[in-house]
């Protein structure tokens, strides 16, 4: 009987040798010298060994950060040490990684945040809980938006149909189906008169009033609309990726063509090394700089270098 073949995830160093064999149904890039790997359906980490440093035996096992790594069990989310010790039991239904010492975390329905020693910073008692914008996060409580500060604090009561995140020093509220716009303590700087108010950016919001669109200032009055800026071009270690014709190939920052266009799909260079694919069946290859192939090896499904290693797959 043929032996039915894998798609396999290993590791590959600038050689193109492989110094982690392909084992893993999923595998995730090293962070502080660990990488989450997945057999079957439980995951743990190895290290740049291929050791395994925690054993496969998490649900979900998340990148460390500072010495955490955010994993569920027995369908809740915990977090662990780089030995695999539980920092944080898992206890939540929910849990983002931690950002800025605070992680939003859900319980029967209700959202909260914790930091690192699992305390409770705001209880999970909101409805919902936005992203950190301007030192300020909108929730919704009761059926009702407010604000909530990195301490935990109701910067601003719950009292608002809807909220978005402060931007330019200024958040867009609606009340009775009208949008207004707020500042840090709560106040109306722009009464909600508007149909549709966009965000400020630059001193300048797109609004909608009395069915006319308009660019307005902070003081509500006219304004010009921003100049559009062409998309900015995007160097990577000194090189960007262009498109002459049907083809991709690499441009340094004088706008010469370095490596010629032959390549169906290209992406930025990371430490040195660039992924291709010459065509839509095609697999991915790595070119240095040079524009040359460094090793033969193709591969299915292939990442960028990282810590001079590069997760790669291929059937086995």
């Amino acid at each position: 009987m043929k032996k039915e073949k894998r798609q396999l995830w290993g590791y590959i160093d600038k050689t193109g040798k492989y110094v982690i064999s392909p084992a893993f149904d999923d595998a995730c890039d090293f962070h502080e010298n660990l990488a989450a790997v997945r057999i079957d359906w439980q995951r743990g980490y190895i290290d740049r060994g291929g050791s395994y440093v925690i054993e496969p035996r998490f649900q979900f096992a998340g990148n460390f950060h500072d010495g955490m790594a955010r994993v569920m069990a027995d369908d809740k989310f915990g977090f662990i040490d780089c030995h695999g010790n539980y920092l944080i039991a898992p206890a939540f239904d929910k849990a983002s990684d931690f950002h800025h010492g605070l992680s939003m975390i859900s319980l029967n329905g209700k959202y909260g945040y914790i930091n690192p020693d699992g305390n409770y910073v705001a209880a999970p008692e909101y409805d919902y809980l936005g992203e950190f914008h301007e030192g300020l996060a909108w929730m919704k409580f009761n059926g009702k938006y407010g604000y909530i500060d990195r301490e935990g604090n109701r910067a601003i009561a719950p009292q608002f149909d809807n909220a978005n995140d402060f931007s330019d020093g200024l958040a867009v509220v609606m009340t009775h189906d009208r949008y207004g716009y707020i500042n840090r303590d709560g106040v109306f700087v722009l009464s909600p008169g508007f149909d549709v108010a966009g965000n400020f950016y630059n001193g300048v919001a797109h609004v909608k009033k009395e069915g006319k669109w308009e660019w307005i200032d902070k003081n509500g009055a006219p304004a010009a609309a921003p100049e559009e800026e062409a998309a900015p071009v995007e160097y990577h270690e000194g090189l960007a990726v262009v498109k002459i014709g049907d083809k991709y190939g690499y441009a340094d920052e004088s706008g010469a063509i370095v490596i010629a266009p032959a390549f169906w799909q290209a992406e930025p260079f990371c430490e040195g090394m660039a992924r291709v694919k010459t065509g839509p069946r095609s697999k991915w290859a790595y070119i240095d700089r040079s524009g040359t192939y460094p090793f033969k090896e193709r591969f299915a499904a292939a990442e960028d270098f990282s810590g001079g290693l590069a997760r790669v797959m291929n059937e086995i």
